[in-house]
């Protein structure tokens, strides 16, 4: 009988610190209201050399492949009407919401 006691004498020493912090935990019992978050806004983020037509968007390379590319700057908003955000394709193509025209890219980068 008294090992039981011993047993659960030293639990609780060991456990004490853990449930010396005072917070008081209560799980929740019910799920808040959901929450919507905004369209993403994705801008150009790097074009190096300025008005080149090398862009880095979303962390990924594109190279302009029509001369429509060639005056846009980092910091504009843009968004994708085909291809893909990653440069997981051949040909991109980008709106420009400031200029108000597409540009063509190739994916991936090319030599730089």
């Amino acid at each position: 009988m008294l090992k039981p006691i011993a047993v659960f004498a030293m639990t609780m020493s060991i456990a004490a610190p853990a449930l010396a912090d005072g917070m008081d935990y209560t799980p929740r019992r019910h799920y808040p209201a959901r929450f919507y978050l905004p369209a993403e806004r994705h801008v150009i983020e790097v074009v190096q050399p300025p008005y080149s037509g090398n862009f880095i968007i979303n962390g990924a390379r594109f190279t302009a492949r029509t001369p429509a590319c060639f005056g846009w700057v980092a910091g504009e908003r843009i968004a994708l009407v085909a291809g893909d955000w990653n440069a997981r394709c051949v040909v991109a193509v980008f709106y420009n919401f400031y200029r108000r025209n597409t540009c063509e890219t190739w994916c991936g980068g090319g030599w730089w």
